[in-house]
């Protein structure tokens, strides 16, 4: 249900560190969708492991659950800068409620 795109699969495996693990998490839901941010955790029982194109990402089950198909660029570009797009099949964007698709 996530797919890793290679640029993000580059810049997730060159930033992970020794130990920890990508966490998915949910933070919001609202009208725009569901929005998702990315971190670095320990992992934890239970979590449910999704992996696209190399790269393990982790989400607590209650979080899993309102996921659907997901799609994680990374995008570096003057007119959006650098950052991590989380996009559904529905969205635009993040649905993060910025007037633009870029997450950092």
């Amino acid at each position: 249900m996530i797919e890793v795109t290679d640029a993000a699969a580059e810049v997730l495996m060159s930033n992970l560190v020794e130990g920890k693990i990508i966490r998915m998490v949910l933070v919001a839901v609202d009208p725009s969708g569901a929005n998702y941010v990315l971190s670095w955790d320990d992992p934890a029982d239970g979590d449910v492991i999704f992996e696209s194109n190399g790269v393990e990402i982790r989400m607590n089950p209650s979080d899993a659950e309102l996921l659907s198909e997901t799609i994680i660029d990374y995008v570096d570009t003057e007119e959006l800068g650098k950052g991590f797009v989380i996009q559904g099949p529905e969205e635009e964007g993040c649905g993060c409620g910025h007037d633009h698709e870029h997450c950092n």
